[in-house]
């Protein structure tokens, strides 16, 4: 599936602002399958991620609003005019997982975008069928993606593949490629 990756990352970015609009206080503590975030901190984690897109191109990053739904709109924006300008994609990045070329570093955000909606709609009771467009492009870089070494494990970012059967939504497909258990749930 054809789609530009630029676009992608901007679709991944809405999907994880439309499922965090629907987040309310109460959850914040609410339990995600990522053991070591709570909501919030899967939230700021995302965050984080954006603001890291712009430091890594060598950019300032300005100060976000208090309310996570602005912040992530502002972190959200920034990164993708981070990765819109020119010979940003073809510029090579330092990441801890070691140096990526810009369309790598898009790709590995905008899959760690969709999967965290995933993970956020999850922990909040929201549909995790999220943007099936998107997701079956997401699914079909992620398995080339993947075969590069260290990406998955302890201490990576993606878990070991988790079952799934190809009659599931894409977005549930590329949480369990991922390493997300389909079977978490909060309200399961």
């Amino acid at each position: 599936m054809a789609m530009d990756p630029l676009v992608a990352h901007q679709r991944a970015q809405d999907t994880f602002a439309h499922v965090l609009l629907n987040v309310t206080s109460d959850q914040l503590s609410s339990p995600t399958p990522c053991p070591e975030w709570d909501v919030n901190a899967l939230i700021e984690h995302v965050i984080a991620g954006n603001r890291r897109v712009v430091e890594r191109a060598g950019g300032q990053v300005a100060p976000l609003p208090q309310d996570l739904g602005a912040a992530h709109r502002a972190s959200a924006k920034a990164a993708q005019e981070t990765f819109a300008e020119p010979q940003a994609l073809s510029h090579i990045y330092q990441l801890p997982i070691g140096e990526l070329p810009g369309t790598a570093f898009l790709e590995l955000r905008t899959s760690d975008l969709l999967v965290h909606a995933w993970d956020l709609a999850g922990a909040t009771g929201q549909p995790t069928d999220l943007d099936p467009e998107l997701a079956e492009y997401v699914l079909s870089f992620s398995k080339q993606m993947m075969s590069h070494p260290g990406l998955r494990g302890d201490g990576r970012p993606y878990g070991e593949e988790q079952p799934c059967g190809n009659e599931r939504p894409a977005a549930d497909q590329v949480a369990a490629f991922l390493g997300r258990t389909l079977s978490w749930r909060r309200d399961q």
